[in-house]
């Protein structure tokens, strides 16, 4: 397991810190004294947890290498790269795509990001109602219109807006949901979950991956029910957005018993595009290296060889690249 340590800063921001002190034996690569800031998700979820896994091995191997890895999410991490706020970062595969071309909810190309590697942490949208709501579908949410109290996770996030996607494309937005009496809460992962189970919320919607640890608590802990996406919204979704159908298969779940179609999306680990080449090489080599260590570490990384560098949503950084090419995995 990783060790790391969150320390409580000014007005409740969280970084976790690591700092090379002293020669490591056998490095890989030394470098000036260099600190870093990695942009991850919600404290406590994938992103996070991700992030300082492969932290963890890369200031190890790294000489010279500090990092600080701070809140973030999918749609909030190139903005900051892009930025300079920080260097390293996780992404979904439609909020780069967006992200590139300067589509809603950028607003302008974000030209300063690079790839480095798809990491394998394949997330699918969970819409999770109540049972007592007595909506089988979305297509019954949008016609019953039940007094919702939905909680879509952190504003800035990518699981945030593909949810206000997925309501507003059903024909449900955040505006007629209030209008109808009820709320839209915007919590982190777990905070959600614990209020959907004591009856302050009647639904969530929420992107990880599948058999998550804290939505197996939910099915255990309250009766609720898992909705499929419409067809014709996940084609949408597909062909406008860059996510990707998917399904939630049968007996994912305690009591679900039949497929849930919904949407996925892959994350890339990305930085900023004047990293310098033999500290994006090595760390590139360190997870293909360590890939086994990083699997073991959390369940949701699942580098391949033949998939880190296919189908990206934006250009590689040059020392991704010339790994990938002295490996043959690239033309």
């Amino acid at each position: 397991m990783t060790r790391y340590s969150i320390l409580n800063a000014i007005s409740l921001i969280f970084v976790l810190f690591s700092a090379v002190t002293a020669p490591i034996r056998g490095a890989e690569l030394t470098v000036e004294p260099t600190h870093v800031t990695v942009t991850a998700g919600s404290i406590g979820g994938s992103y996070f947890v991700m992030n300082t896994a492969m932290f963890d091995i890369f200031s190890k191997h790294i000489e010279g290498l500090a990092y600080a890895i701070v809140p973030g999410g999918s749609v909030a991490n190139p903005i900051a790269i892009n930025k300079g706020d920080a260097q390293f970062g996780l992404s979904f595969t439609n909020d780069l795509k967006s992200a590139v071309i300067g589509q809603a909810p950028y607003s302008e190309p974000l030209t300063e990001i690079r790839a480095i590697a798809n990491v394998g942490f394949e997330a699918r949208l969970h819409v999770f109602v109540a049972t007592e709501l007595g909506v089988q579908s979305m297509e019954e949410l949008v016609t019953e219109k039940p007094k919702l109290r939905v909680d879509t996770g952190p504003r800035g996030t990518g699981s945030e807006l593909a949810a206000k996607r997925v309501l507003e494309l059903h024909g449900y937005s955040y505006e007629d949901i209030r209008n109808r009496g009820g709320r839209v809460i915007h919590s982190q992962f777990r905070e959600m979950v614990d209020r959907l189970k004591d009856g302050h919320l009647n639904a969530l919607m929420y992107n990880d991956l599948l058999g998550a640890p804290l939505f197996a608590d939910l099915v255990s802990s309250r009766d609720v029910k898992l909705l499929s996406l419409e067809e014709r919204v996940i084609g949408i979704l597909a062909g406008d957005f860059g996510y990707t159908p998917g399904i939630i298969p049968a007996g994912t779940y305690k009591g679900q018993n039949s497929d849930i179609a919904t949407i996925k999306r892959h994350t890339i680990f990305i930085c900023h595009k004047d990293m310098a080449e033999d500290l994006v090489y090595v760390m590139t080599k360190l997870m293909f290296e360590y890939r086994d260590d990083l699997a073991l570490a959390y369940r949701a990384f699942n580098i391949e060889e033949d998939k880190a560098a296919a189908d990206l949503p934006l250009q590689l950084h040059p020392g991704s690249e010339r790994y990938y090419r002295e490996r043959g995995l690239i033309q």
